[in-house]
Formats: C-alpha cells, structure tokens, sequence
C-alpha cells in the first residue's frame, strides 16, 4: 500500500473520530439519551365506502422513525394494541397493503401524508397510529384507536372518527 494512501485512510479515520468527539463534547444529551417516540396524529374519515387518512409523524429526524395508520377490523383493536404482529394476522388489516414490510412505516420525521382508500367494505373499523423506530421497528409506539363506520348509511356523504380510549 502506498504511503500517501496509508496517509488518507489515517487522516480519514482522525478526521471522522474527531467530529464524533467535538459533537459528543457540544451535545452531551444527544450522544446518551435516548430519543423518546411518539404516536402520529391520525385524522380519518368516511364517505361511502372511501376511508381517508391524513397521517402526521410529530417526532424529531434523529429519532429515526416512521409512522403509519392502520385500518384494522374493530373487534381486533385490543388485540393489535397487545400485540401490534397481530395485524400481520390473515383478515385483521384493512389498509395499508403488506407487500414489503420495509415500507409499512413511511411517513418520516416532520411529513404529513395523506391517503385514500377506496372500496372498503361496510363495516366499523379501528383506525390506529404508530411510529416505529429503525433501532426497534418490531415495537411500535401505538396512538389511541378512532372507530370509523364505513358505508352503513345508505347514501352517507361523510362521518367522523370517534377516538374512544382502550384500556389493556
């Protein structure tokens, strides 16, 4: 190896240590606690058979989490608040489609996003936020359910959420 490279990988590593120290000894907090996650704020609501959702991730960027809501049927919503896997159960999800479990948690730091989904059968649904970190995406922070009554009103042009508390 030459000398001049052997010179670059060291004056890299010492550059890199160096940051690492100089951020440590400016934000002592940081570089030790550890970022609390929250629940996203959900707003939803029904027309018809459409569900529309409008997710908010309320966390910091260096807490490193997604968020997401979930339309699960409602007589699973104290199954899913115990174990947030069960909605990876068969027939528990109603939205959002698992087709890469990667992407299940895409609202990011600071985004809102919303979404529609169409065609849901008629039925009363629990709509649940949570945000999930990449450390610890298999214990996601959940938000308190909202029942959501989709088509049960012939010719219904709209309903709102009602957020009951759900105690485990």
């Amino acid at each position: 190896m030459p000398s001049t490279t052997l010179k670059r990988i060291v004056g890299g590593a010492a550059i890199a240590a160096a940051g690492v120290g100089v951020t440590t000894a400016l934000h002592p907090a940081t570089a030790s606690a550890q970022t609390t996650v929250t629940p996203p704020t959900v707003v939803a609501s029904s027309a018809g058979t459409s569900v529309s959702l409008e997710v908010t991730n309320p966390n910091e960027v260096l807490s490193l989490s997604g968020c997401q809501a979930f339309v699960v049927n409602a007589v699973d919503a104290l199954a899913v608040l115990a174990d947030p896997a069960t909605i990876l159960e068969p027939g528990v999800l109603v939205y959002p489609t698992v087709t890469d479990p990667l992407t299940l948690f895409g609202v990011l730091p600071g985004q809102t996003v919303k979404s529609t989904v169409e065609d849901v059968p008629a039925g009363v649904y629990a709509v649940i936020g949570g945000c999930a970190t990449v450390a610890d995406p298999a214990n996601p922070v959940l938000g308190t359910p909202q029942l959501l009554g989709v088509g049960l009103i012939p010719g219904d042009t709209g309903s709102a959420a009602v957020e009951l508390p759900f105690e485990i």
